[in-house]
């Protein structure tokens, strides 16, 4: 099959900074055609635009790995923009605060406001998912984190709690965990 994995860091080729991490999306190419768009730390709406950029019909299937609605969206982010895996990255409360941006976490804490971030999140939603509904041949969406009130994607596979048991250093997932998501997503594959 041909695949395009589209998302956030759950879904990156981490291989393209650690040469022996071999996640979920390296065990897909091993067997099928695979073209991976995802970056590490973008938020939906640069993974709303990897989607815009290809042609999603060349594609017997499309999996998108959807991100938390809790990060602001920037063009530069100035800890990880010569970082190889995260130089696209978007700003996330726990990373800027690790990094000592002082002035992105005290907006977290003092005007950023959730229920406008979880609206702007799931109209991103609507349009991704408008996009590949009627450009793409097949889709499978899947998250890693919790859902719980955001755009309901048909099917979506969520990996929330196998997070939370299998962490590890590629993907987010413990050699265990990412062999869990390849098989889960070989499943539905077999399904399509």
């Amino acid at each position: 099959m041909k695949i395009l994995i589209a998302g956030d860091s759950f879904a990156a080729d981490w291989s393209i900074k650690y040469p022996e991490a071999h996640g979920w999306p390296n065990m897909l190419a091993n067997e099928h055609e695979v073209t991976n768009v995802a970056e590490a730390g973008c938020g939906e709406y640069k993974i709303f635009q990897q989607l815009r950029k290809q042609e999603l019909k060349d594609f017997d299937v499309v999996i998108v790995s959807h991100t938390s609605p809790y990060r602001i969206h920037t063009n530069f982010h100035p800890i990880h923009n010569q970082d190889k895996l995260h130089h696209n990255s978007d700003f996330i409360y726990e990373d800027c605060r690790a990094h000592g941006l002082t002035a992105i976490v005290e907006y977290f804490e003092k005007y950023y406001d959730l229920d406008y971030a979880r609206y702007v999140h799931t109209q991103i939603c609507r349009d991704l998912h408008m996009v590949v509904s009627t450009q793409s041949n097949e889709s499978i969406h899947i998250t890693h984190g919790d859902w719980e009130g955001l755009f309901n994607f048909h099917k979506m596979l969520n990996f929330e709690e196998l997070a939370k048991i299998e962490p590890g250093n590629t993907n987010h997932y413990s050699a265990g965990g990412n062999r869990l998501v390849f098989n889960m997503l070989k499943e539905r594959l077999a399904s399509i």
